[in-house]
């Protein structure tokens, strides 16, 4: 069986703060990678909300990292972990020397992955991050879970956050 995973992940608790969409949020983050890591949240966003995350390190110093949520599970099962799983568009310093210690072959390459990052469709214009983008609420017609989907993604075909599944909005 292929690994689901890219990237090794390196197990640890560390208390995270994280802003989005105009509000700040607290919570504790695990599974780090060169690229992602896993934010265990009862507030989890939708995929594609970008993040801004601080992350306190067992040294005291904090990593200024940015971040794009990839997926979100949100249940009320106990033993499911509810969160978010980020993909790094930015990291600092701190979280590059971090990341050494569990893997001494950690390089010390750019900070900011562009490749990474969404590509922007040709002939839109560029999202201002200071305007909230509005969203609309899509419950799955599967799952019966509440999505909440921004309105310019619409058109991208989205999917249920829980099960996977294509939504659209009822007309």
């Amino acid at each position: 069986m292929r690994p689901r995973r890219k990237h090794e992940r390196f197990v640890r608790r560390l208390e995270t703060e994280f802003v989005g969409e105009g509000k700040n949020y607290r919570a504790i983050s695990s599974d780090f990678s060169r690229y992602g890591l896993f934010i265990r949240t009862n507030h989890a966003f939708v995929p594609g909300t970008e993040l801004d995350i601080v992350i306190h390190l067992p040294d005291g110093t904090n990593c200024k990292l940015r971040g794009l949520v990839r997926r979100a599970i949100k249940t009320t099962i106990v033993s499911l972990k509810n969160g978010m799983g980020i993909e790094l568009v930015h990291r600092d310093g701190n979280y590059i020397r971090f990341l050494k210690e569990f893997d001494p072959t950690e390089t010390d390459e750019p900070c900011s992955f562009t490749a990474h990052t969404p590509a922007q469709p040709e002939g839109h214009p560029k999202t201002d991050h200071s305007i909230p983008p509005e969203f609309v609420i899509i419950i799955c017609g599967k799952c019966g879970v509440k999505n909440k989907v921004r309105s310019e993604r619409l058109s991208h075909g989205p999917k249920c956050g829980k099960c996977g599944s294509s939504i659209s909005p009822q007309v």
